[in-house]
């Protein structure tokens, strides 16, 4: 795999890693209910075989896919002391229910609250308790909507994270996952509450055909594919050594052998020179122009860029392909969800704590008490949320 292609072919562990320590001190945010983790938009300069960072890592409009994001993050990680809130408020039955025994005693589920509120304060794990909470209202939410969330929902959103993503295979995705400390089933777990919210939004909102098509028309980039092209080069220090070598080209030397042999781009010399399909915008300016102006199976002459002499042949071209909205009105309509979640999830969830009766007795907050807005209209209650 070469160099320049590998950042955009290969999974790259820490662009996709989860930030476990943020999660479980961070709720909904102004913006939307989850942050989002993206692909990070830096890395080292210049890779090992000369490649400069403009040439060597793709721009995120030359990915020829709609964009799913990864895992919002208060969904993809949930923190230990959450989870043993989850078991003492969860499961039912009396606090006196024991957990575990020392010296013939009893440790109850009481006792592990009193001593995790001891330890940790009543703040903090009250914060934890509305995490949890939290999911608790969506779920409730959700189940309000007469429909639910099943296996092929989750499958399919999966799927698309994983293409989005360019994790092709399950030992990828698996690697991901356990970089964050995750597996897949409790993956699966942990992103049912997105489901949900988008059952819960459509519910709200019913969004007509006019507002997808409208939404399509405002994003319609995202659902197409670029104009792209597959390329092999040879990377050379010096002129000479490129016009060298391209004199053998011109002679009839096999290019991918060249490659392997004469190439300083270690990362595709391997593969005969291979850099894989790119877009526009990808590659630096002199080595993009040159590569696009090629034909099929035709090789340039050296052409100089601030990694070296390259000579480039052209093994494929792909014309640009306009998405139809009637080839992606699925996948347009969770992406319109999920943008009007990140826009209202704050507001809807005020109004649904306040439905729903929401008390936590450790941070003192009571939904049910706080004070309606005067100018509030009955459009924005819990009710007429609920009706529609």
């Amino acid at each position: 795999m070469s160099d320049i292609r590998k950042d955009s072919e290969e999974l790259n562990q820490d662009e996709i890693k989860l930030n476990k320590d943020n999660a479980a001190d961070e709720q909904a945010s102004d913006t939307g209910v989850f942050d989002i983790v993206e692909a990070d938009a830096e890395d080292d300069n210049t890779s090992a075989s000369g490649v400069t960072e403009k040439e060597a890592e793709p721009k995120p409009a030359a990915v020829p896919v709609v964009k799913a994001p990864w895992p919002w993050i208060v969904i993809a990680v949930v923190a230990v002391i959450a989870l043993i809130v989850v078991l003492v408020v969860d499961r039912g039955g009396s606090g006196s229910e024991a957990v575990g025994e020392l010296d013939g005693k009893s440790i109850t589920k009481a006792d592990l609250m009193d001593e995790l509120i001891k330890q940790s304060g009543e703040a903090s794990i009250g914060s934890q308790l509305d995490q949890v909470m939290m999911y608790k209202v969506i779920k409730l939410e959700a189940e309000k909507t007469g429909k639910e969330v099943n296996e092929a929902d989750i499958d399919a959103y999966i799927l698309n994270i994983r293409e989005a993503n360019g994790i092709t295979s399950d030992e990828q995705f698996e690697s991901a996952l356990a970089s964050s400390g995750m597996t897949v089933e409790s993956f699966r777990e942990q992103v049912l509450p997105q489901l949900e919210l988008r059952l819960v939004f459509e519910k709200r909102l019913a969004p007509t055909e006019d507002d997808l098509k409208a939404y399509f028309e405002e994003n319609k980039d995202s659902y197409g594919e670029e104009e792209q092209v597959q390329a092999s080069h040879i990377l050379l220090s010096t002129k000479e050594e490129a016009e060298a070598v391209l004199k053998q080209l011109k002679e009839g030397a096999d290019f991918a052998t060249l490659a392997q042999e004469k190439s300083i781009d270690t990362g595709s010399a391997a593969s005969g020179g291979d850099l894989g399909y790119f877009g526009k915008g990808v590659m630096n300016e002199q080595f993009e122009t040159a590569a696009f102006a090629l034909k099929k199976g035709e090789i340039s002459d050296v052409v100089e860029s601030p990694n070296g002499f390259h000579i480039i042949k052209l093994v494929d071209h792909k014309d640009a392909v306009t998405a139809s909205y009637d080839d992606v009105k699925d996948q347009v309509k969770n992406d319109y969800l999920d943008s009007k979640i990140n826009e209202g999830f704050s507001d809807w969830y005020t109004e649904a704590k306040k439905a729903d009766g929401y008390k936590n007795f450790l941070t003192d907050e009571d939904a049910t008490a706080a004070s309606e807005e005067p100018s509030a209209s009955a459009s924005s209650s819990p009710e007429a949320s609920a009706a529609q």
